[in-house]
């Protein structure tokens, strides 16, 4: 059997193998003849176009829109998170969870830590206590959480003194926004052009309609937690479930209504049998100019024969609340990971205690781990400290009980370190060495395990 050549297959070639393949490719010359795949055709575009992200509309950037060729503009995304109470209700509830969570900065690796450490980390701390200069981090931080569930659209202007240091991060509104995109779909980047650093614009705000001011991405921070590979711009979660939205404002207007005009007149009142249509109507039209503005037309005292009104029957009142509205709220629940529970008729209370945890872990986390990455790379490019983190302390979210239950079991079996337990609670690691080496608990006390 023959052997491949280097680069190629190392097994033998089986002979049979061989043949067959050579048997395909003489047949598939005459194939190609009869309604054949064909050649493709010559490409139109020239070399350099290769790696195009996506295939975006020519002259993107000369459009004066926050958000061109989108069928959703962030005006209705704002009016339908501000219109539908129950959607309002769900984001404040997730702003509220994020922002009670208590945070800390630390080293990366634990095992190790210096004077210097200490002295940067609480110079850190004291900037996010109040990244804008104005407001405490948790109010920050629900300003931004505002955009990325509404419009996905958070941006931060960076501020800087005379020596181009870092003095404050401030919240814009992320709908003046525009990303700039270069040939290839994506944001420009900086360059090196006769040894200085050029920074293009990458982002333009738009003003009374027209472009007022342009960005670098060293002037603004924009961070759409939702992106995808054919726009610009984010997905948040009220673009989501727009449709359903909209289905429960029309039905929130319907039950609006009912209660403010009704469905039924207040009152029939009788007439003579005698009378004729065209006097039963030019008496209605006397009375109702006589009320005229006290009520809505469908609340107005309505004559008919005597008969009728002897034999009226009030109708059924409408279903204020049903099985569909529990749906709905469902829907925008589960859009934003918040548990339904409070809003659903009575079920088995450990259920929805299990539900409820759930939707808070998964769509707590995701929200965490975004605002965590922000402040990393915060933390590296303006703080020149890639070894230091951002670290959530989610004690406020678990019972501390059995919190201190887990964190003693993994540190007795030397699953963590002591300063890594420590880490989880954001507490700074012990100086001491064995608090970084996994230890077991004996009768004797601890015992380091060997590396």
């Amino acid at each position: 059997m023959a052997e491949r050549s280097k680069g190629q297959r190392s097994w033998p070639l089986d002979p049979y193998e061989v043949n067959v393949s050579f048997a395909r490719t003489e047949a598939g010359k005459d194939e190609a003849n009869w309604f054949g795949p064909l050649e493709p055709i010559t490409p139109l575009a020239p070399p350099e176009v290769a790696g195009r992200q996506w295939d975006y509309p020519a002259g993107y950037n000369l459009s004066t829109l926050s958000r061109p060729f989108e069928r959703v503009t962030f005006s209705t995304l704002r009016s339908l998170a501000d219109g539908y109470d129950l959607l309002r209700l769900v984001i404040e509830t997730r702003k509220d969870q994020v922002s009670r969570q208590s945070w800390s900065i630390s080293r990366r690796d634990s095992s190790s830590r210096s004077t210097s450490d200490v002295e940067r980390i609480e110079e850190i701390r004291r900037f996010f206590a109040r990244p804008d200069g104005i407001h405490c981090f948790s109010d920050w931080l629900r300003i931004l959480l505002e955009e990325v569930l509404v419009t996905d659209a958070p941006a931060l202007y960076v501020s800087r003194d005379r020596s181009g240091h870092l003095r404050s991060l401030l919240p814009l509104d992320g709908t003046t926004i525009k990303p700039v995109i270069d040939a290839w779909g994506r944001p420009p980047q900086p360059y090196f052009d006769k040894g200085k650093i050029i920074y293009p614009a990458a982002y333009q705000q738009i003003l009374k309609g027209y472009p007022a001011i342009n960005y670098s991405v060293r002037d603004l921070i924009y961070r759409p937690r939702n992106l995808r590979v054919n726009r610009v711009y984010g997905m948040s979660p009220v673009e989501q479930v727009m449709t359903t939205v909209n289905i429960a404002l029309r039905r929130q207007l319907y039950l609006l209504e009912y209660f403010s005009e009704g469905n039924i007149p207040d009152s029939l009142i009788g007439v003579p049998e005698s009378w004729a249509p065209d006097q039963i109507a030019t008496y209605q039209k006397y009375w109702d100019a006589y009320f005229e503005g006290d009520l809505g037309r469908r609340r107005r005292a309505k004559f008919i024969p005597g008969g009728v009104a002897k034999t009226f029957i009030q109708t059924k009142e409408p279903e204020l609340k049903g099985p569909f509205d529990e749906w709905l709220a469902r829907i925008i629940c589960f859009a934003f990971s918040i548990s339904s529970q409070t809003l659903m008729q009575t079920v088995n209370r450990a259920t929805a205690e299990t539900q409820k945890e759930l939707a808070e872990e998964e769509g707590l986390s995701p929200i965490l781990a975004w605002a965590k990455a922000l402040v990393d790379d915060i933390l590296s490019s303006e703080f020149n400290s890639p070894d230091l983190q951002f670290v959530w302390s989610t004690g406020h979210e678990t019972d501390p009980i059995a919190q201190e239950a887990v964190l003693s079991g993994y540190t007795s079996k030397g699953i963590l370190t002591i300063n890594e337990a420590r880490a989880v609670l954001g507490r700074e690691p012990l100086a001491n060495a064995s608090a970084s080496r996994p230890m077991t608990l004996t009768n004797t006390g601890f015992v380091p395990l060997p590396v």
